[in-house]
C-alpha cells in the first residue's frame, strides 16, 4: 500500500523535482539555530575557544542540526504530494491564512519568555545594528510577498513555483515559531555589523 503510493513520487521523470525538494528541505535545517542564536553561540565557541574546548561549540552545532533535522521529512511530506499538478494546494493557502492571522501576535509575544533586562539589551542591539532587526523581521515582507503571489497565481502556479512558495511558507512558519526565543540573536557577532 505505502509502496504503491510512493512509486509515482520517486518515478524517474520526477527525480529532478524530488532533488529540488530535498535540497530546499535541507536548507531549512539551520533556520531554527540561526533564529535562536544557537548557531552563532556554537560557531563562536568552536572558533574562539577561550575557556572551553572547541568540541563543545561543535557539539552545540551538532545538537542543533539533530534537533532541526525532522524538518526535512516534514517539508517533503508537505510539499511532494500533488507537486506536479498546477495550482496551490488548499493546505498551503490555509497555512498562509493562519500565518497572516497570527502575525500581529508575534510582535506582542516577541521576547516574552525572557526577563526584562535581556529584552532591553535585544532592543538596544536592534536599534544600534539595524541589520540584526532586519534579519529578525525578514519574514514580514516575505509573508506579504507570499500573499500577493498566492492571490495572483493560486490556480496557475507550476511545479517550480509551488516548490519555492512552500519553502518560503515554511521559512515564515519557522520564523513565527521561534520568534519568542530569538532575543539572543546577534549578540556574539556584533563586531561583524560594525
Amino acid at each position: 500500500m505505502i509502496r504503491e503510493r510512493l512509486r509515482p513520487i520517486f518515478a524517474k521523470e520526477r527525480r529532478p523535482l524530488l532533488m529540488g525538494h530535498l535540497a530546499l528541505a535541507l536548507a531549512l535545517v539551520p533556520i531554527p539555530m540561526i533564529r535562536t542564536g544557537w548557531a552563532e553561540s556554537g560557531a563562536f565557541m568552536a572558533l574562539f575557544a577561550f575557556q572551553a574546548p572547541p568540541w563543545i561549540g561543535l557539539g552545540i552545532l551538532a545538537a542543533g542540526v539533530l534537533f532541526s533535522f525532522p524538518l526535512v521529512p516534514l517539508f517533503l511530506a508537505w510539499s511532494l504530494p500533488g507537486a506536479a499538478r498546477p495550482g496551490l494546494p488548499r493546505r498551503s493557502i490555509g497555512l498562509l491564512c493562519l500565518l497572516v492571522a497570527i502575525h500581529p501576535l508575534r510582535y506582542y509575544f516577541e521576547g516574552v519568555f525572557h526577563r526584562i533586562g535581556i529584552r532591553a539589551e535585544a532592543a538596544s542591539l536592534s536599534e544600534k545594528y539595524p541589520v540584526v532587526w532586519l534579519i529578525k523581521h525578514l519574514d514580514s515582507p516575505l509573508l506579504l510577498g507570499l500573499v500577493v503571489w498566492a492571490i495572483l497565481q493560486h490556480q496557475t502556479m507550476g511545479a517550480q513555483g509551488k516548490l519555492w512558495f512552500q519553502w518560503a511558507l515554511f521559512v515564515c512558519v519557522l520564523c513565527a515559531a521561534f520568534a519568542p526565543f530569538d532575543s539572543q540573536f546577534g549578540f556574539l557577532f556584533m563586531p561583524l555589523f560594525e
